[in-house]
């Protein structure tokens, strides 16, 4: 049934988690170059919305779980993050060191939705 579900690449934002994603700070590092990407589908999202840190869902349709994350721009680096709500969402993934995440930007319902399953990119 989901080998056929075919995605757009520039929607999603993937990242290996490094020590620094997983430990006690509470926040996840995102590929600036891949979160600009995904903005572009985002509505009403300004430099200043995105310092103060927007409220987004993560949806995880495998265990059926739905996260309330922040993603900020921090101004000093101008480096994307997951801030409140990502130690929550780590934890109730086990999510480690080392392992891969993948979120898909689905700009029709506005949510991030968790790939942690095989799917075909659109060519």
């Amino acid at each position: 049934m989901m080998k056929d579900f075919q995605l757009d690449g520039d929607m999603i934002i993937s990242k290996t988690l490094s020590r620094t994603d997983v430990d006690h700070h509470g926040r996840l590092f995102l590929p600036k170059n891949q979160v600009l990407s995904v903005l572009k589908k985002m509505r009403n999202v300004t430099k200043e919305s995105l310092r103060k840190g927007i409220e987004l869902e993560v949806v995880d349709i495998i265990e059926n779980d739905s996260y309330s994350v922040i993603l900020k721009s921090r101004n000093t680096t101008n480096d994307f993050v997951l801030a409140s709500g990502w130690s929550i969402m780590k934890h109730s993934l086990d999510l480690q060191e080392g392992d891969d995440i993948k979120l898909f930007w689905d700009y029709l319902n506005y949510k991030f939705i968790i790939l942690n399953f095989e799917y075909n990119l659109i060519p």
